[in-house]
């Protein structure tokens, strides 16, 4: 709805980058994802690791200055230095979300928020809004636009389905804490092939990462 695409930009740009978009050329909910992410309003990183040094860090700090006219009150490097002190042995998949938690810490304290849109995939995808703006967009009613705030302390297993009818992988629990009772029916989003039986049996082979 357009109304819920309206109060999204609201939310996540500055009055300047609002009057800057074109909304009206811009029909469908993904082709407005795609312009957002193009003009570096959102952020998207693999679950596996950032694409290239500083790819947080940069892409905060510039939002930062946007929503409030400073840099951020932290250097490029520290985050790393705590990931090296706080995780012993840090696997596959653990930089993101421990950064991701290091940098909302942070920009709450300057009245900002990480929100993630939610596509079920492998992918976060990563905005940043004032901080009661951030609790508003997790309620907006919309099948596109579900945003949810970074959350990962309970440290609940990200898990990873591989069809074996059509290759295709899904990932259950990326951004989120997933309960297993969550699990139970779901199933291929391609072609249908059932993951976890209505009891939350698996169905397939199911990969944990913690």
């Amino acid at each position: 709805m357009a109304e819920n695409r309206m109060i999204t930009l609201a939310k996540i740009l500055s009055e300047k980058e609002l009057a800057d978009m074109d909304i009206k050329k811009i029909k469908e909910d993904d082709a407005l994802l795609e312009e957002l992410i193009r003009k570096e309003y959102a952020l998207v990183v693999d679950w596996s690791g950032e694409e290239g040094d500083n790819y947080l860090f940069n892409f905060f700090n510039q939002r930062t200055v946007s929503l409030l006219g400073r840099q951020l009150d932290i250097s490029s490097n520290e985050v790393c230095q705590q990931f090296d002190k706080d995780i012993d042995t840090p696997k596959r998949g653990d930089f993101v979300p421990f950064a991701l938690e290091y940098f909302d810490k942070h920009l709450k304290s300057n009245g900002l928020r990480v929100v993630l849109l939610d596509m079920g995939n492998d992918t976060y995808y990563i905005f940043v809004a004032p901080k009661t703006d951030a609790d508003r967009l997790t309620k907006i009613k919309s099948t596109f636009w579900k945003f949810k705030l970074v959350s990962f302390q309970n440290k609940t297993p990200l898990y990873v389905a591989n069809c074996p009818k059509c290759g295709n992988v899904q990932f259950f629990g990326l951004d989120t804490d997933i309960d297993e009772k969550d699990l139970a029916g779901k199933s291929c989003s391609d072609c249908g092939t059932l993951f976890w039986d209505d009891n939350g049996n698996e169905m397939v082979k199911i990969e944990k990462y913690y």
